[in-house]
């Protein structure tokens, strides 16, 4: 995750976007109940002390730096093993005594850095960074990106401590199954489900991390009445999608999407095209397929590849419009008004793809590599409307229609969809920092380089990246934006955020300098809008 941005602030690629909602300011009610019944329980005769908390499932003792505690690796379900694998979560049993929560939880099971595999499938943890003596703070739940295939909620990037610090909000972070073992579409599944339907394992372990906040926020001095939900790339997608899915609903009061993007795929085209991962296990000539895949190693499942990118071809581990856990396509959904009705914040990166694209280096190549990824006839449209002339090179026209493609324009027809048929209102931004010098000029504001700023956390880069006063000026700026946001449903800082109008255009472009768009690509979105149904 940090290996190019090692070479400049990495995260991978991207993810999806759900139902009910009257499209009114108020949430429904977010329940305290869960601590107090919870800890008489689970908890009995243990008296919560300076980094010692009570949880619904028993006292936890947390790692004290500075002016905050860490509180990582806790439990919020039960490890999804045996005959839980490809099964809703279930909720965890209480513990005796004072866990220690003193260092983060295994990652689900994903492909190494070294092409091995690594994690354990007992992986379902949430980490919380909180202020000493926080009371009634707002709470920020963070969804990690990875195209639902990598990553984890305990990576250094996501380090809630500054937040915590600075600011005053509780940061939690969380793990939910990823790939085959979180989104493995088959008809054994549905079979023996009682809404008889598969996939979608991941975003049930979301909601159940975001009803395990609803519980246990006030315990570490948050408030379950103002929690916001981000997250990046597959994050920001699946934050888009809890927005509509209806065991979501009253689990947030405000939502962030970073990079998140538009993908939907249907139950059968998931069934159909995830077969090869049965083939691929070794089980696609058993009798009882399902037996068979739930003998196999955690580690055999999740070293089977994917397409992690939105830009790649071939298996992808996303969530599914099952009819249940997503009843239809979330964009629809969203222009029907049936998304949950909250303050909403969305926005992209100018250069998303710079890490992901062919090196085209003449006009030729770059031609040929539009018409290989979209199509002859869509490639050609797509060429008259991004000839490699208005750019400095082909690979610089290739990353403005990939960029566009994928994240610029959807995200701006996801936010028209929200301004027109919701009260709660909706903010955009456009994130154009550089790095200065020749790495800036290759890669520029790439995928994931707004994560850092966000959560303050340059040290957790390889690339040993010191920011000058600018960066460590936006990184203020943006946190300013991200935390009012949490606490108040407005991002209030130096300038004023205009709301995103229905049908608009508008943005905030966050950079060195931090200024109100009009427009952004307006021309490029509604080309690429008038070839979208």
């Amino acid at each position: 995750m940090r290996a190019l941005i090692a070479a400049l602030f990495t995260l991978t690629a991207c993810n999806l976007p759900p139902v009910d909602g009257d499209g009114g300011l108020e949430p429904e009610p977010t329940p305290d109940a869960g601590v107090d019944a919870g800890t008489a329980r689970c908890g009995e005769g243990i008296t919560p002390a300076d980094g010692i908390v009570l949880t619904t499932t028993g006292a936890v003792s947390g790692l004290a730096q500075g002016d905050t505690f860490a509180f990582m690796g806790i439990p919020f379900a039960q490890p999804p093993v045996g005959m839980l694998r490809w099964r809703a979560p279930e909720p965890m049993t209480c513990w005796s005594g004072v866990r220690p929560a003193i260092a983060p939880g295994p990652k689900c099971p994903q492909a190494g850095p070294d092409g091995g595999v690594v994690g354990d499938e007992d992986c379902l943890t949430v980490n919380v960074f909180a202020k000493r003596g926080a009371q009634a703070a707002p709470v920020m739940v963070w969804i990690h990106g990875g195209g639902n295939t990598v990553g984890s909620g305990s990576d250094e990037l996501f380090d809630g401590r500054d937040l915590a610090s600075r600011h005053g909000v509780v940061v939690v972070t969380m793990n939910y199954r990823l790939g085959a073992l979180g989104f493995l579409v088959h008809e054994g599944l549905n079979a023996e489900s009682d809404a008889g339907v598969s996939g979608n394992y991941g975003i049930l372990d979301q909601q159940a991390a975001l009803r395990w906040v609803r519980d246990n926020a006030r315990a570490f001095g948050g408030d379950p009445s103002k929690v916001l939900l981000f997250g990046e790339s597959a994050g920001g997608q699946n934050t888009m999608l809890h927005l509509v899915a209806p065991g979501s609903k009253g689990l947030f009061t405000a939502a962030i999407a970073q990079s998140g993007g538009l993908y939907g795929t249907t139950l059968a085209q998931a069934q159909t095209g995830l077969q090869s991962i049965v083939t691929s296990a070794g089980c696609g000539a058993a009798a009882d397929q399902l037996s068979c895949l739930r003998s196999v190693s955690a580690a055999t499942l999740a070293g089977i590849a994917s397409a992690i990118s939105p830009l790649d071809r071939g298996v992808r581990y996303s969530p599914v419009t099952d009819g249940v856990v997503l009843p239809a396509d979330p964009l629809a959904l969203v222009r029907q008004g049936k998304q949950h009705g909250v303050p909403v914040m969305l926005g992209t990166n100018a250069d998303e793809t710079s890490r992901m694209v062919t090196n085209v280096s003449s006009d030729a190549e770059y031609q040929a590599a539009v018409r290989a990824q979209y199509g002859v006839m869509r490639g050609n449209l797509a060429l008259a409307q991004y000839p490699s002339s208005r750019f400095s090179s082909p690979r610089a026209a290739l990353i403005a229609l990939t960029t566009d493609a994928t994240w610029t324009c959807p995200s701006r027809r996801f936010a028209r969809a929200l301004a027109s048929t919701q009260q709660a209102p909706v903010y955009r931004y456009f994130f154009t920092w550089r790095s200065p010098g020749p790495l800036g000029n290759l890669v520029g504001a790439t995928h994931g380089l707004d994560v850092p700023f966000v959560f303050r956390s340059f040290s957790a880069l390889s690339t040993n990246f010191t920011p000058d006063m600018n960066a460590q000026a936006l990184s203020s700026a943006m946190q300013g934006f991200w935390t009012s946001f949490a606490a108040t449903g407005t991002p209030t800082g130096s300038i004023t955020w205009p709301r995103f109008p229905a049908n608009g255009d508008e943005a905030l472009e966050l950079n060195t300098s931090i200024t109100p768009l009009t427009g952004v690509r307006t021309a490029d979105c509604d080309f690429i809008d008038s070839l979208v149904p």
